[in-house]
């Protein structure tokens, strides 16, 4: 049963099925997989990258905010005011400072303190006695670069316990730092935001500050892991976004990270790739069970139809055991339309031919064994007669063949030894030729390697005026360089005039109200010619960066060229070498072809003697051959006789023995 036509068509349907189902499984699967990853990792780093974008814009706000307040006017009053005055003005400046509390409700504190150690603070609160502003980090930052916003790590606030960041800008006065306006912030507004981002795939999100410190994190807030080999790499790569592949607690994780710009912090989103991969394994298993109820279903298909189908092969292979024994009697019944159809019609006339063929070859069988019994006979008496002329003819005929052959022999060798001659002479005549054309050749090569060596001269003073070029681009893009930095100077001290505008147009009111428009269009012209100046800066230094690496690769392919000089010297002497050997080479040819016609004139007087000798003995075997062949014939003829009357006594007898098998 195992090896019916039915278990191999099935079986062989059945291993293609599933070869073809496991490919499709493996190739879909891992095609899903890995889309699926790239396509969750871009969207964990948009996510990560919109965390921190807010983030930024959030403390973007206080910067500005920061910026306004330091220019406030109630702050010069205050640093300028003495004596009784000097109370109404600091009434005036805490005015201010709780007025941007009030619009800032984010902000937990904010403080004024002046070079001479005194501090405003809103909430007041007392503080210790000898207490120095001045020593404090974000004073000394904000005083050291009084035009821009200071931010200080990450600390814990003392107050409520939670982290916390300060934010300080030094005002102004004539050009002197008279005072730094801090506010502390607390980081549970970035902290708790972060925390209850939903990223999917079970992943959570992290924080962490520039040192590594855990702003953020659902295990170790509060800790620095920098000591961690996977925090310590993201902080020492150069890219300010990435995506890292590490193991932790057993499990495969994925970190997708980004970097905020101003303040050096890393936002990053880490996710297990169990859980991303999750789609795709679902999906793996899902085509799996579909495969295998498919290969059932299939297989139930293939029995009932391959039973129904090979039903008619049976009947037939019954038929034909039944034919194989010698009865010719049975008959195939299968009536369908399809092949199964042709094939039974044409085993019945088969059946038929055979019994019309069985009869006629048993009638047939007994006419040639009478026949052949009679010839056998007669064809042993002459065969015997003949037998003893062959062998009489025979013994003359082998002599001279002996001798037209040995002459035969004679002559073809002495033909191949004249052939060989004459290949001799004519390869000779073509190795002079040769070496004719190899001594013009290795003279043309020596003048092509001078007029190599001429142009690899050429090259190297082109090659030196392109080195001389670039060095020239390099020292204007230099230049370029001092000028976008002179109108970056510009762009500054035409916003700050913008922002000075701004001011006296707030205190004008109504009249100065078209003024402060002009100034804020002038503001944003500034703003932007200072954006577009560091774009061009950017592009300055990338063009001084790849003026300096066409430098280096114009001074390696000077080297080169030295290099390839030497070469082309030394093939130089090679070439006037190979000039000299192949003078020497011209001269052995010419005495081999010398000798060579010597010898092809003796060659031809020894052919002559031989042909003679050959012609004599072939017509002395041609005559001895025309009689054996006679009587070879005459005594094959006979045996031939002999031989076929006993085949047909043997094969009448066989004829007879088969067809007594059949029935018919």
């Amino acid at each position: 049963m195992k090896n019916s036509i039915k278990m191999k068509v099935i079986s062989v349907s059945m291993v293609l099925f599933f070869l073809g189902a496991i490919v499709m499984t493996v190739l879909s699967s891992t095609a899903v997989q890995k889309n699926s990853f790239e396509n969750n990792i871009e969207a964990s780093q948009a996510v990560v990258n919109e965390m921190g974008r807010s983030i930024e814009r959030y403390l973007t706000q206080f910067e500005k905010g920061l910026g306004q307040l330091a220019n406030s006017e109630d702050f010069v009053t205050y640093q300028n005011t003495t004596g009784e005055k000097k109370s109404v003005a600091e009434q005036g400046t805490i005015k201010e400072l709780e007025d941007f509390l009030k619009v800032y409700d984010k902000t937990s504190f904010i403080y004024y303190a002046t070079p001479d150690k005194k501090m405003l603070h809103v909430p007041a609160v007392e503080l210790d006695e000898g207490f120095d502003p001045t020593s404090r980090g974000w004073y000394k930052g904000a005083a050291a670069d009084p035009d821009s916003v200071f931010w200080t790590d990450p600390y814990v606030d003392v107050a409520t316990n939670d982290f916390a960041i300060t934010a300080a800008k030094a005002v102004t006065v004539d050009g002197k730092v008279a005072g730094v306006i801090g506010l502390t912030i607390e980081l549970s507004v970035f902290t708790s935001q972060i925390s209850d981002t939903s990223l999917g795939f079970n992943g959570y999100p992290i924080m962490m500050d520039n040192v590594g410190m855990a702003i953020s994190h659902p295990k170790y807030q509060g800790e620095n892991l920098i000591d961690s080999p996977i925090i310590s790499k993201m902080y020492e790569s150069d890219s300010k976004e990435n995506t890292l592949r590490y193991e932790e607690e057993g499990k495969k994780r994925v970190m997708i990270y980004s970097t905020l710009p101003k303040l050096g912090w890393k936002i990053g989103a880490v996710y297990n790739e169990k859980d991303i991969n999750a789609m795709a394994s679902k999906l793996r298993i899902s085509m799996i069970v579909i495969t295998i109820i498919t290969l059932i279903v299939l297989l139930i298909v293939l029995y009932i139809v391959m039973g129904r189908t090979l039903k008619p092969v049976g009947t037939l292979k019954n038929l034909m055991g039944a034919v194989a024994q010698g009865d010719l009697t049975v008959r195939s019944d299968i009536q369908s339309k399809d092949e199964m159809g042709e094939l039974g019609n044409s085993f019945n006339v088969m059946i038929d031919h055979m019994d019309k063929i069985i009869t006629v070859v048993n009638q047939s069988a007994s006419n040639v064994r009478l026949n052949s019994e009679s010839m056998s006979a007669v064809a042993e008496e002459t065969n015997a007669s003949s037998s003893e002329v062959a062998h009489a003819v025979g013994e003359i005929a082998k002599g001279a063949a002996k001798s037209a052959e040995d002459a035969e022999l004679v002559t073809e060798q002495a033909e191949m030894l004249g052939d060989q001659i004459n290949d001799i002479a004519r390869k000779s005549e073509q190795m002079t030729d040769i070496a004719q054309q190899a001594g013009e050749m290795n003279t043309n090569g020596s003048m092509q390697m001078q007029q190599l060596k001429g142009s690899f001269s050429d090259w190297e003073g082109d090659l030196r005026s392109m080195f001389e070029v670039i060095g020239t681009l390099g020292e204007k893009v230099k230049a370029i360089g001092s000028v976008m930095e002179t109108i970056t100077d510009i762009s500054s001290q035409t916003n700050l005039l913008a922002l000075n505008a701004s001011i006296e147009a707030a205190r004008a009111g109504d009249h100065g109200k078209g003024f402060a428009v002009v100034a804020a269009e002038v503001r944003n012209l500034a703003e932007q010619s200072a954006r577009s100046t560091d774009e061009v800066k950017e592009t300055v230094l990338e063009l001084q960066e790849k003026s300096r690496l066409v430098t280096v690769q114009m001074q390696e392919t000077m080297d080169n060229f030295h290099r390839q000089s030497g070469v082309v010297d030394q093939t130089e002497t090679t070439f006037g070498d190979i000039s000299n050997l192949m003078n020497d080479m011209q001269q052995s040819i010419d005495n081999v072809y010398n000798q060579v016609q010597n010898v092809t004139n003796y060659k031809e007087q020894v052919t002559q003697t031989i042909q003679m000798m050959a012609a004599t003995a072939q017509e002395t075997a041609a005559a001895c051959e025309e009689v054996s062949a006679s009587t070879e014939e005459q005594l094959r003829a006979t045996q031939s006789v002999t031989d076929s009357a006993m085949k047909l006594t043997e094969l009448s007898e066989n004829l007879s023995q088969a067809v007594e098998q059949f029935k018919i």
